[in-house]
């Protein structure tokens, strides 16, 4: 049936009953709804809301872990940064002191060498001086030989003639 004709039939006085009959059933679902769907939905609102809650703090830690990773690593870097660079200077401190010691061993090297020469050279002067004596003492025999004609003998000679060198030397220094 058409609901239009029940209010048609039965009348305007229905009106009021249906109004409190609507409100009672409205209270009713409100009230049921109430007891049984709203404090499970309020729950799972207010679980969801704890959820979001914990997980923004849960960020928020993370942020606050990440922000001190970065801030260690930053660190670690700025030390790395500053540990290479006294590597390289120790590096480069070694090579000078490397250098310095090989040139002071070169010094020494060149000092020796230098030294045997002179050694090796007055030696060599020596022998030519000692040649050169004996050469004399040759040319000299050879010489008052010939101009003296003499019957001497040639120890007697030799003795004579360096005799003389030895007179020689003894004046020049």
């Amino acid at each position: 049936m058409n609901p239009m004709l029940l209010i048609g039939a039965a009348g305007s006085a229905d009106i009021p009953a249906q109004v409190i009959t609507t409100v009672i059933t409205f209270l009713l679902v409100v009230i049921t709804l109430k007891l049984m769907a709203w404090k499970p939905v309020l729950g799972a609102i207010d679980e969801r809301r704890k959820q979001i809650a914990d997980n923004w703090e849960e960020i928020d830690r993370k942020q606050a872990e990440a922000d001190a990773l970065r801030k260690e690593y930053e660190e670690k870097l700025r030390h790395i940064d500053d540990e290479a660079r006294e590597r390289l200077n120790k590096a480069v401190d070694e090579g000078r002191r490397v250098a310095e010691d090989l040139i002071a061993k070169a010094r020494v090297e060149s000092e020796e060498i230098t030294r045997k020469a002179r050694e090796a050279m007055d030696l060599e002067i020596d022998k030519a001086r000692l040649q050169l004596r004996r050469d004399a003492v040759e040319l000299t025999l050879a010489a008052t030989g010939k101009l003296l004609d003499a019957t001497l003998d040639d120890d007697r000679h030799r003795q004579l003639v360096d005799g003389f060198l030895s007179d020689l030397e003894k004046r020049e220094a």
